[in-house]
């Protein structure tokens, strides 16, 4: 019953001190963007020109400063850290290796077959194998699979992972982390051993073509990838289980490395200044990833197009972004507003991890985020908000939505894992909460799937832009809503990420 009244209320424009709506004045910009503008936005993005915005292409660029000059169109500023809207993403691509090979326990294995070479500088090494667990350190648990154990001038073999953490993304975000443990601790390699979810050939595809990372200050300071890394099959813990019950053994590689090239991209970062003195130290984080796949074969030999355009992924939330900047820009809410257009998602969550690591607005004042972010619609009478019902912005979320004749669904397909796939997750992590706002669907089916990472994803007669037009102002209504709220939204109490935002925020 709380839900529907505030609905009314809002629905009715008695908020924000900007009076009752009547048929002659909108009580808000939003309800002025038009559908024109939307489609020109959509049309232009997801255009064969950009060739699929792929993260380090010069058609990334172009995207990036199209986005740019409409966060200047609509009076957004360039903050202090970022030069011209843009904040610099250094990037580097690896290339697979032109030679790797790798014995384990006898076994000799085959490069892209039975293991992959991750990252490393070229090598040849035989030296005894120190089985290890997870080879995970964590000074804050206490968790220490190095302890008593010495590895200098030997092999590390570990599960892939951490503790807790053995499938999915985070599992290999992970790698990066315990190739640096092994390297400090003296070790000439490290090879992980992989019992997954994904199946192994796809996994071999996507790994062993070339791969975008960020440039971390922990690399070589010679400018080197540093100890061979390598990822090995291991479906049935074959090799975890005699690494368990051999004494003593050697293992032998040789690789040529993976040759490395250094590569640009932007995020593109605007801001709105709040209207409350008393608020406007407090920002709510607006945030789109802009970037797609490219241009590459497709999966389905039958489609002649290799452009992936990325209409609904991600062209659908840049625009909502873009709608936003614009009705916020005309008439700032209480608090500060944060745009965030970040590059990489496609690639590993780039953009978004760069900003966390290197924030031009402190972390502890972004009190809420509101990621949007989709793979297509599958229903287009709702928004399907994914971490609905774990803050306590959902009615508020709700609220925005029901405006323009849209209802705001929870999850449906939890079992995708969708919360933690997205960009919001590099910021949830540290403590911000931070829902996905995303096209409308009820199931994972055909209007997803007809489109996610398809050449098939254009702005066609087959894309709905009616619907886009409800989306944006939606999207640009809830923010508002949230930005405006008395009490700043929080975690629901016993949510995962509760403890990191009390960290974050140092609230008892």
């Amino acid at each position: 019953m709380k839900i529907y009244l505030l609905n009314l209320i809002l629905l009715f424009g008695f908020t924000s001190g900007l009076g009752a709506q009547d048929n002659s004045t909108p009580a808000y910009p939003e309800e002025n963007l038009t559908l024109s503008e939307v489609t020109a936005h959509i049309k232009f993005l997801a255009s064969d020109e950009l060739k699929g915005r792929g993260t380090g292409t010069p058609e990334n660029d172009v995207a990036a400063r199209y986005i740019a000059e409409q966060f200047r169109a609509n009076g957004l500023k360039s903050p202090e850290g970022a030069t011209d809207y843009f904040q610099s993403v250094a990037l580097e691509r690896r290339s697979p290796a032109f030679e790797a090979q790798l014995t384990l326990f006898s076994d000799t294995l085959k490069n892209e077959i039975d293991m992959v070479l991750l990252s490393g500088d070229a090598a040849t090494v035989e030296a005894p194998v120190v089985y290890l667990g997870y080879g995970w350190q964590d000074s804050e648990s206490g968790h220490d699979d190095y302890a008593g154990k010495d590895v200098t001038g030997k092999i590390v073999l570990a599960k892939l992972g951490m503790p807790g953490r053995r499938f999915g993304p985070s599992a290999f975000s992970a790698s990066s982390t315990k190739r640096e443990f092994a390297a400090k601790n003296g070790a000439v390699a490290l090879i992980e051993l992989y019992k997954g979810q994904f199946p192994w050939r796809g996994l071999v595809g996507f790994l062993s073509r070339d791969r975008l990372s960020i440039v971390e200050a922990s690399d070589d300071s010679s400018g080197g990838q540093g100890i061979a890394h390598f990822l090995v099959n291991d479906p049935d813990s074959m090799y975890a289980a005699k690494a368990d019950s051999v004494e003593s053994s050697s293992a032998f590689l040789t690789t040529s490395g993976r040759p490395v090239e250094s590569v640009s991209s932007r995020n593109v970062v605007g801001l709105i200044q709040g209207s409350d003195p008393e608020y406007r130290d407090e920002y709510v984080l607006l945030m789109a990833h802009y970037d797609h796949l490219g241009v590459r074969p497709s999966r389905n030999q039958a489609d002649a197009d290799s452009i992936f355009n990325g209409a609904r992924d991600n062209g659908m939330g840049t625009v909502a972004l873009i709608s936003a900047a614009k009705a916020l820009g005309a008439h700032p809410p209480k608090r500060s507003v944060l745009f965030l257009a970040v590059t990489g998602e496609e690639v590993g969550l780039l953009g978004s991890r760069y900003y966390v690591d290197n924030p031009i607005i402190p972390l502890n004042q972004i009190i809420f985020g509101l990621n949007t972010d989709t793979g297509g619609v599958d229903d287009s009478s709702v928004v399907t908000v994914v971490g609905l019902e774990r803050t306590t912005a959902g009615e508020a979320i709700m609220a925005g939505c029901a405006r323009y004749g849209l209802e705001a669904i929870p999850d449906p397909v939890p079992d995708q894992n969708l919360f933690n796939r997205s960009d919001n997750v590099a910021f949830v992590r540290k403590g911000v909460p931070a829902p996905t706002f995303s096209p409308g669907f009820r199931e994972w089916g055909p209007g997803i799937t007809n489109y996610y990472h398809r050449p098939q994803d254009e702005a066609d007669e087959n894309f709905n832009y009616g619907y886009l037009l409800n989306f944006s102002k939606a999207y640009a209504h809830a923010a508002r809503l949230i930005a405006d709220m008395e009490v700043r939204p929080l975690w629901r109490e016993g949510d995962e990420y509760e403890a990191a935002a009390k960290e974050l925020y140092g609230m008892e």
